[in-house]
């Protein structure tokens, strides 16, 4: 994780929730990070999961960048959260050209 504490401050929780690879490293640090609420955790896998799916749409029209593209993790850890609903609100879905 690149923040050292254990609970998060409220910039780094802002930071997380806009841009979990500005805090995480991997989607699996959300899951362990014991500072956080389930719906915190949520909260960042889901935006993470956007992240993931629109790199993913830019690597496939040819715009990738060079940053590695985390959906399965961010997946997998969201199952870890909530087997229940793998599908969480239509975000689990596959993605989608516009």
């Amino acid at each position: 994780m690149k923040t050292e504490s254990v609970t998060l401050t409220k910039q780094e929780l802002a930071d997380a929730i806009t841009s979990p690879v500005s805090v995480f490293d991997f989607p699996l640090e959300v899951v362990a990070c014991p500072g956080l609420s389930w719906d915190q955790k949520i909260e960042i896998l889901k935006r993470w999961e956007l992240d993931a799916r629109a790199l993913q749409r830019a690597t496939d029209e040819n715009m990738g960048g060079e940053e590695p593209n985390l959906l399965d993790e961010v997946n997998r850890a969201l199952m870890m959260l909530d087997p229940e609903n793998s599908v969480h609100d239509g975000f689990g879905s596959a993605p989608t050209k516009v």
